[in-house]
Order: C-alpha cells, then structure tokens, then sequence
C-alpha cells in the first residue's frame, strides 16, 4: 500500500519480525491470542483490507465444522474490538466480510518505511496451528522475499532495464501465458489421455503487444506502464483465450515459438499504450494497428489523477484494459478474420451467442463449447457450459430442477479443476453457486479471488454485483454496477452490465435510475424477459400506469404463462429480500398475475 504524501496515519501495523498494532503515543492496541493477530495480518497483507468471512475462516479454522468456524471468527473479531477500544472502527464487518480501513493505518512493509536492507521474516514466531494458514503464510513470505530481491535487483544499476516487475515468474510473463493458453494445457491433456481429442491439436492465437511509451514521472511511470501492460496481457488470455508476444521481453523469439510441436497464429494487429504524466493528470492512450502496414484500426484514451496512481492506486485506469480487450474481441467476431484453425474460436463465438440471449443462440453456444471441449478441454469452456445454465433458470427456458442444478454443479467442479486461477471462471462459477445453489458464502470467496487476481475484469465485478442483489444488499450492488459502468463505457454487451444496473436500483428503490438503465439495455435486446420485469416494475412504482402496461404486455407475449406464483416455483433469487417484495409488488401493480 502506498499512502498519499502528506498524510500521516493514525496507527502503527508491525509485520516485519514480531507482530504488533501501536498508536502513534506507542500504547499496543494488538490483542492477546495469535489467532486475531493473524486475522488483522491476513487483512493487512489483502487488496483493499478486506476478506470474507468464509476465507477467513477457512485460513484460521479449518478444522472445525462450518458453523464451529464462524463462531470462532466472531469471537476473534470480539477480541480485537476489545482491544482497540476507542479505535474499535479500525476493523469492521458485515456478514459478507471483514475489513480493516488501511486509511488509517501505517504498514512497515510499505515501501515508504521498509529500510533498504530490511531481512526480518514476516510475521515471525506466528503459529496457529492450522495447515491453511502455514501455507498462506509460506506464499507471503516467499513474497515478500521476492520484493526485497526485486527493489535490490531495481537499485543496481545493471537490471535498470529488465522489467522485474513483470518477470517474477513464468506465471506472469507473457510467454506463460502463452503456454498456458493453448499448447502447453494441449499438450499435458495429450499425454494424459489421448482419447480426450477427434481431431488434430488447434493452433493457440498470439498477439503482439508493443513497448509501452512513458513520458514524465521516470522510473515510477515506466513501472506503472509495465504493470498496465501485465494486466493487459492478462485481461487477453483469461477473456479471449489469447496469448501474448510482448515485444518489452527478450525472451521473446518467433524462432522458439516455429520449434513448438503446435505452432502458434500470430494476429495481424498489434497493440501498444502510451501514458503521459502532466500537471496532475494522467492520459492513458491505446492504439491498434495492423502488423502488415501499419493502418490505424482502432484508439482510445483515459484520464487519470496522478496523485491517485502515484499512490498506487490503479483503478482509474482500469477501463483502458477493457477498451483494448473489447475492440480485440471484436476483431476476432469481424467476418473477414479467418479463425476456423485457431484455438479458442469456438470459445469466443460460444461466448457471444450466450449474451445474444436468445433461446437459439444459448443452444447454440452450447454446441461450439461441446466441440471447444472435445478439441482443447479448457476450464473456461466448462464454466461458460455452467453459467448458460443460470440463464436458461432466470429467463424461464427451463426449471431449476435436480438435473439442471446437478449439471451446472458438474460443470463447475470441471472449471475450477481444470482453471482455479482465471478470473473468468471464477466469475462465472461463483455466479452459479449464487444463482441457482443459493450458496452465498462459497459465491463470494470466488468472486473475491477473481476480483484480486484482476480488478479489471468487469465480469466479476458485475456479478459480485448480482450477489449483493440476492443477499438483500442492492445499495452495495448499485456502487458496484455503476464501477462497472465506468470500465466498459463502449463494450460490446454493454446491455447486459446496463441490466444489473437496472436490477440493482429497482431492488434500492431508485425507479428513476433503474428505468434509465433498462430502457438503454432494452434498445439493444429488445426481448430480453429480465429487463422487461424491472422495467414494469419500475415504471408501476413510478405512477407510470400507461408504461407499465407496455413493458409487462411485452413481456407476456414472450412469458405468457409469466406470474408471481410462476417466478416463485422457478426459484427465482431474491424474491425473499426486501428488495424482491419491491419487485413482486410493482409486477402486482402493473397487472402480472398473482397465480
């Protein structure tokens, strides 16, 4: 965490050597037992201070039965209010998650405070007994001993060109991601079981990235540059499936990639951002070109305040990541681009068909992501196979019956098995539970781990959205859609982030917002069945009698059997929320059924 210059914290955080929480007089705020001062490490050493109450407990308690742990996590969180006494608000908590308020504090891992040759372990002489906590632990301090590595490494002058922060590891670099993206995954699944494939082994697609261009800030500009760039490269294999040659790495060699036994399809774009610290702004400029002769295909541009990004907070510039993916994806959906060889084809058409919607358009999807598994199983296909299931339920084409919910269950096992960490799929699985198993705690510790593994995917905070909606909390879900309204200003399904929109303020009490947000989403899915109830809804609550009766007789020309007791027999979620009684009672009012 880097805190704004100027500003001086209220309290002290130890974790370096012997955990300890101080005032600025010196007095110890830390409680007593080992347990809650690991639960305040765990929330400092988080994005943004926060955890949820499931992975908490299943660090600290895992062990105990379920209902064991959440007792013992309410009885740490006793213990530390209790001893941070008037500081009590350092640490709060809903029943979704936990929170420490960072704001507040300062952390001597901070690159601010840290001393140059720092070496004390983290966390030292912390022991709770409980093996998931050991293993977090061993993944921080392998952490935080790469970091002290990586700012020696920056402090010679020798790696003042090597990009560090995006070559800790294969797992970041771009040419990971391309052996995970397609002929690595092909390859171990070939050993493993030939029989899993018909037909001959697709090319995985690789895009150019150039080096991006920094001008002002120095070394901390070209760093903030390199770290938008990882998650560019990141946002493009985890949504589209496509790897990335990063032209900034020199490990890069097109004669390595012809020696792999299935070569990879180099598109004929490439991308490149520049950022330009000025004043107290920064612009974020992409542009995509074609390779052949340079064309211009396609710019954007986002503002950012400086004093944000300096402070390292990224977020602003977020929406740049999702303006370059979705002008990628859809020059792959272009009809001129011949993808039938490349792998993740189906994939990227399968995925478009699912948000057309329709009945059709689900069926079909649902064969593309059959013949995407059957040539290169992957646990993104699987997870899109189980989200299509949440909108069969929720636009009423099937029941959430035994079989439906066993399927989207199987689906989502296969998922996380084969993908555990790609933000996409953790999205998506985590939606399932939510939407059709009603399984609230395991929804949010998927959708927490896909938001920290990249806050610039929209999916997930899209959906986390939609939890919130289902969990009776529409206040927390309109902050969240509209987040989300700002990192996908020009998305190709903008529609369908324009419906939780709407969802989300009908379910707050906000008619005027939910009608604006739907009326957008409808003009470009006129059909679709979701928007329609909350449009009526609204519109009935609203006094708008004549609009009301538009929306609801449209939409029981594609529901004609649509009624109160209809959405309760499909299981439909929410409706036992407060704000699900708000939504049964304008249906009631612009005259659905009741039966």
């Amino acid at each position: 965490m880097h805190r704004a210059e100027g500003i001086r914290a209220e309290y002290r955080l130890y974790l370096l050597g012997s955990f300890a929480l101080t005032d600025l007089a010196g007095t110890s705020l830390a409680p007593k037992s080992q347990k809650a001062q690991a639960l305040l490490a765990m929330l400092a050493l988080s994005r943004r201070g926060s955890r949820s109450r499931v992975w908490l407990r299943d660090k600290l308690w895992s062990d105990r039965s379920e209902e064991q742990g959440s007792a013992s996590l309410r009885q740490a969180l006793l213990e530390i209010r209790k001893s941070l006494g008037s500081a009590r608000k350092l640490v709060q908590a809903d029943k979704l998650a936990v929170w420490l308020d960072l704001d507040r504090v300062e952390l001597d891992i901070n690159e601010a405070t840290a001393p140059e040759g720092a070496n004390d372990q983290l966390l030292e002489g912390i022991d709770v007994g409980d093996p998931e906590f050991e293993e977090w632990l061993t993944l921080e301090r392998q952490n935080w001993q790469t970091r002290l590595q990586r700012d020696r490494d920056g402090r010679d002058a020798r790696y003042q060109k090597i990009p560090s922060d995006l070559a800790l590891s294969s797992d970041l670099s771009p040419l990971g991601q391309y052996h995970r993206s397609g002929a690595d995954l092909l390859l171990r699944e070939d050993r493993e079981d030939t029989r899993l494939f018909d037909a001959e082994p697709l090319r995985p697609v690789l895009m150019r990235l150039q080096p991006p261009q920094v001008i002002g800030l120095g070394d901390k500009g070209r760093m903030v540059a390199l770290q938008l760039q990882d998650l560019l490269t990141r946002s493009l294999h985890e949504t589209l499936g496509i790897g990335v040659a990063d032209l900034s790495f020199d490990t890069f060699s097109p004669s390595g990639m012809a020696a792999d036994p299935s070569p990879a399809k180099l598109l004929p774009i490439t991308a490149r951002m520049r950022l330009t610290f000025e004043g107290d702004a920064v612009l974020a400029q992409a542009v995509i070109r074609r390779r052949s002769d340079g064309a211009h295909i396609w710019s954007g541009e986002q503002l950012a305040h400086r004093f944000a990004v300096r402070c390292g907070s990224m977020s602003e510039l977020h929406p740049i990541i999702t303006q370059i993916v979705d002008q990628v994806g859809q020059y792959l959906l272009s009809p001129w681009v011949e993808d039938s060889a490349c792998a993740g084809a189906d994939l990227i058409h399968a995925i478009d068909s699912i948000f057309r919607l329709s009945r059709g358009d689900l069926e079909r999807a649902e064969r593309l992501l059959d013949r995407s598994i059957r040539q290169s199983p992957s646990g993104g296909a699987y997870a899109w196979q189980a989200f299509i299931r949440t909108f069969q339920v929720g636009q009423r084409f099937s029941i959430a019956d035994a079989r439906i919910t066993e399927e989207a269950r199987e689906l989502s096992r296969k998922a996380l098995e084969l993908d555990p960490t790609n933000p996409v799929s953790l999205a998506l699985v985590g939606h399932v539970h939510s939407f059709l198993f009603a399984d609230y705690d395991r929804a949010s510790q998927l959708f927490e781990k896909a938001i920290h593994l990249n806050p610039a995917q929209p999916l997930g905070w899209d959906l986390y959205a939609m939890l919130h909606c289902f969990t009776g909390q529409p206040i927390k879900a309109v902050a969240i859609s509209r987040w989300v309204s700002q990192l996908v200003p020009h998305s190709r399904y903008k529609y369908y982030f324009d419906t939780t929109r709407c969802v989300s303020a009908a379910l707050a009490g906000d008619y005027a917002a939910a009608i604006a947000a739907g009326e957008e989403a409808l003009m470009e899915r006129p059909q679709f069945n979701s928007v329609l109830r909350y449009l009526a809804a609204s519109h009935a609550h609203a006094n708008h009698t004549r609009e009301a009766h538009k929306y609801l007789t449209r939409l029981q020309a594609i529901e004609p059997d649509v009624s109160v007791s209809a959405l309760r027999e499909s299981r439909y979620p929410l409706l036992g929320t407060e704000g699900g009684q708000l939504l049964i009672e304008g249906l009631i009012k612009a005259g659905i059924r009741p039966q």
